[in-house]
């Protein structure tokens, strides 16, 4: 009777510690990488660009918005609109200056934004990049994680 319930007794233990395992080691919290939606890349001319995307998107959560510039370019978002499949802007940026690579666009824009299942248009305006002017490498990479 006494082996019985060490027997038990290590059971409930070996129980105790696979649950834990399991919950701080979930298939969430073990993803490989973030998604992400790289827009670009855009080609800054004479210090400015417009650019215009409609693309089929999944519904998808956009946390960081990061820029991609060469190093020591910098310049202004001028507008940054996310319109949805209903047409009803899914995000609306207002005028971010001093963006340089690495920049995090979505505080700026107001937190984080779902974008709905859809034809989504990427619209996005900037101005004054500089000290080149003339970029062909300008990217947006739009991450459901907080890069």
């Amino acid at each position: 009777m006494n082996s019985l319930r060490k027997f038990v007794s290590s059971v409930k233990v070996l129980a105790v510690t696979l649950v834990l395992l399991l919950s701080f080691f979930s298939s969430a919290a073990m993803a490989d990488e973030a998604t992400c939606i790289v827009r670009g890349p855009i080609t800054i001319e004479n210090g400015s660009f417009d650019y215009s995307k409609t693309r089929d998107v999944n519904e998808f959560t956009v946390r960081s918005a990061i820029v991609s510039l060469p190093v020591g370019e910098s310049g202004t978002i001028d507008s940054i609109k996310i319109t949805g499949p209903d047409g009803k802007p899914e995000l609306g940026c207002p005028t971010v200056k001093d963006v340089k690579n690495g920049t995090d666009l979505i505080p700026a824009c107001g937190g984080p934004v779902v974008l709905k299942t859809g034809e989504t248009i990427y619209a996005a305006k900037g101005s004054d990049f500089g000290p080149n002017g003339n970029i062909k490498s300008f990217k947006i990479t739009l991450c459901d994680d907080f890069s």
